[in-house]
């Protein structure tokens, strides 16, 4: 079993066993003062675009140096879903992105509505993409979720051949899975959406989908619908 996990954002990582690595920086010291990782121990490198590399620690000083063992690339997920919503303030936003990491979530995109209009500022697009990194690492996820760029409601709502729209409502039922492709998924502020918007949607052919009796912040909201996409599409 691999006593620890880096993700390392490079696409010239060697893909052959008994290929040499060396890592330093921050990611090192973490691995070496923190985990306490050491020579004969198995490390897990991904390089966050499907290569997934098992290492064995020949040294653990200054710098990790790892020999390849073995090779995986692993596939994108049939199904991609990307997560689009109003932005949670202060650390509720960081919680979820972690989670919506965690269950399987491709990109989420802060989504501008007429009661939630707060977008993430650059200093905050910059933590949580290292949030998405960490997590990764914790979800052995071979292609982290990516931080997209801040959607209108009408942008959100325009698809394309193989792309699907779910928005979640108290009004809706349960979520029906539509096989491989593109699910948009998009959760509202806690004010709600407004009876224009949600009228938007249904032309554009969003599937309604309900989240239980109870008003959900939208952190909540959003791990509910997302984890309920993944699972349901993984059952079909």
């Amino acid at each position: 079993m691999a006593r620890h996990t880096l993700v390392i954002d490079d696409r010239s990582l060697p893909d052959q066993p008994g290929s040499p690595i060396a890592i330093e920086g921050d990611e090192a010291k973490h691995a070496i003062r923190v985990k306490r990782v050491a020579e004969g121990d198995i490390v897990r490198v991904l390089n966050g675009k499907g290569l997934v590399l098992t290492t064995r620690v020949t040294e653990a000083r200054r710098t990790l140096h790892l020999a390849v063992e073995s090779v995986e690339e692993e596939p994108r997920p049939s199904v991609t879903l990307q997560v689009a919503t109003a932005t949670p303030k202060g650390p509720r936003l960081d919680k979820m992105i972690d989670m919506l990491s965690q269950v399987g979530a491709s990109a989420w995109h802060p989504l501008s509505t007429k009661y939630g209009v707060v977008e993430p500022g650059a200093n905050k697009i910059d933590r949580m993409e290292r949030i998405c990194r960490e997590s990764a690492k914790q979800a052995l996820r071979a292609w982290p979720m990516q931080i997209g760029a801040p959607l209108a409601l009408s942008d959100a709502l325009k698809t394309e051949a193989g792309e699907r729209l779910v928005i979640a409502d108290a009004s809706g039922g349960e979520y029906q899975p539509g096989g491989p492709g593109t699910v948009r998924a998009l959760v509202g502020p806690e004010g709600g959406w407004t009876s224009e918007e949600l009228d938007a949607a249904k032309r554009a052919g969003a599937q309604v989908v309900g989240l239980g009796p109870h008003v959900l912040r939208i952190e909540t909201a959003a791990v509910v619908l997302a984890s309920t996409v993944v699972r349901s599409e993984a059952a079909t």
